[in-house]
């Protein structure tokens, strides 16, 4: 069995913790929708708690020296994670402002990504990783992405994803705790976002798409090893 390793606090570990049971509770339907999202069966790393795609943010932005661009820029973070935080502050950002609609700490304002409280063209770069399927006017929220960027900026939007839908699934009759994990992924998921649609209407947007595949920087090995999806790419999007 290959060894596991969490790449972000680096401990070798023998098993990350599955996320609500791991890949024997996910419902046919997502299956056969063909979800692209978390590694439900690496999800949790059990010494620093941190999630597989956290993991893997970290993995792309070491490889495509993301980490780098943030010295000196004007970053804005949507629903931080705090390892990723703790690691932008070290970069020496000009300006770090962190919004989650339900502040976990004073550090982080309260704010919607749907109405951004800031300067057209005000930043330099905009993360917002796995929120956007928890977002009720996700598509408010693209455009208010586009309009706080600067000419010359790039956001990271990663979401669930289904690959072999045409348009996003949304059925209002879907209220339950048990039906949203079902179909939607979790309990405070809102949709399920087809793939095709979501790119073709970031590009409606504005966005130019730059979207970074897996296998171009990483091995089978490496998603193996650190617990992440080698499916789930990275989805950059630049103005």
């Amino acid at each position: 069995m290959t060894h596991k390793t969490c790449y972000i606090c680096k401990k070798d570990i023998d098993s990350f913790i599955p996320h609500l049971g791991g890949l024997k509770n996910v419902s046919d339907f997502r299956i056969k929708a063909g979800v692209v999202g978390s590694d439900v069966e690496n999800f949790k790393c059990p010494i620093c708690g941190n999630h597989d795609r956290t993991r893997h943010l970290f993995m792309y932005f070491d490889a495509l020296e993301i980490w780098q661009k943030m010295e000196g820029s004007k970053i804005l973070h949507i629903a931080p994670e705090d390892a990723v935080s703790s690691k932008i502050i070290e970069r020496n950002p000009s300006e770090y402002i962190r919004g989650d609609i339900d502040p976990q700490n004073p550090e982080t304002f309260r704010m919607d990504v749907a109405n951004i409280p800031h300067d057209d063209n005000h930043f330099d770069i905009v993360i917002c990783n796995h929120v956007l399927e928890h977002v009720p006017d996700y598509l408010k929220a693209f455009s208010e992405i586009y309009r706080v960027l600067k000419q010359g900026g790039f956001a990271i939007l990663q979401t669930p994803l289904a690959r072999r839908m045409e348009s996003h699934f949304v059925d209002s009759s879907i209220k339950s705790a048990e039906l949203r994990t079902r179909f939607y992924g979790a309990t405070t998921h809102l949709r399920l976002f087809s793939e095709a649609q979501f790119f073709q209407e970031l590009k409606e947007t504005g966005f130019t798409l730059d979207i970074i595949h897996h296998s171009e920087l990483f091995t089978g090995d490496d998603a193996e090893v650190f617990g992440v999806n080698k499916r789930e790419n990275l989805i950059r999007v630049n103005i």
